[in-house]
């Protein structure tokens, strides 16, 4: 359920699973790094890709993260030359379902809700954001470090900021 395009680089340790059909591609010149020393910003964790009942995950071109975690159900596709922060998270599902009574029971992975994300190319998250289901990074957007966000749709060259994040013009960036 992977296939590597070109060259891939994985610095310290990677879990990588597929499931249920599910299916991982990465492009040429994509580095994954998990090293604790390498990083300031205070990796915590390996990187994690993870695909669930026929998710997809596609890392395009010259693009990479430090200790990101990915969980795919549906769709998530990261555009080239993208600068993933540490410890990001990017999920477009949620684990359980919402309701705790089906969450209660075993029918509860088949309510799990789910949206693609689609972050656009030359995209920066910085470190600890997440970003879940339904969210659309237009090309060269920036999410600010510790954002939160949820099924916002961001058009090209936006700053992308808060919890739960907000456009923002960048001239008010500052």
């Amino acid at each position: 359920g992977v296939v590597c395009k070109g060259r891939v680089q994985i610095l310290g340790k990677c879990f990588i699973r597929t499931r249920k059909k599910g299916e991982i591609v990465l492009g040429d010149r994509v580095v994954f790094n998990s090293r604790f020393c390498t990083n300031l910003v205070g990796l915590i964790n390996p990187t994690v890709l993870d695909t669930r009942l026929g998710g997809r995950i596609e890392v395009g071109d010259n693009s990479g993260g430090s200790s990101v975690i990915i969980s795919s159900k549906t769709n998530v596709a990261i555009g080239a030359r993208c600068k993933i922060g540490g410890n990001v998270r990017i999920f477009d599902h949620d684990f359980h379902s919402v309701d705790p009574k089906i969450r209660a029971t075993s029918e509860d992975l088949d309510n799990i809700k789910s949206a693609a994300i689609k972050i656009g190319d030359d995209c920066f998250v910085g470190t600890n954001a997440i970003i879940l289901k339904g969210t659309e990074l237009g090309a060269r957007t920036i999410v600010a470090a510790g954002s939160v966000v949820f099924g916002l749709k961001a058009p090209p060259d936006s700053l992308v900021k808060g919890n739960p994040a907000i456009i923002v013009p960048r001239e008010n960036a500052k």
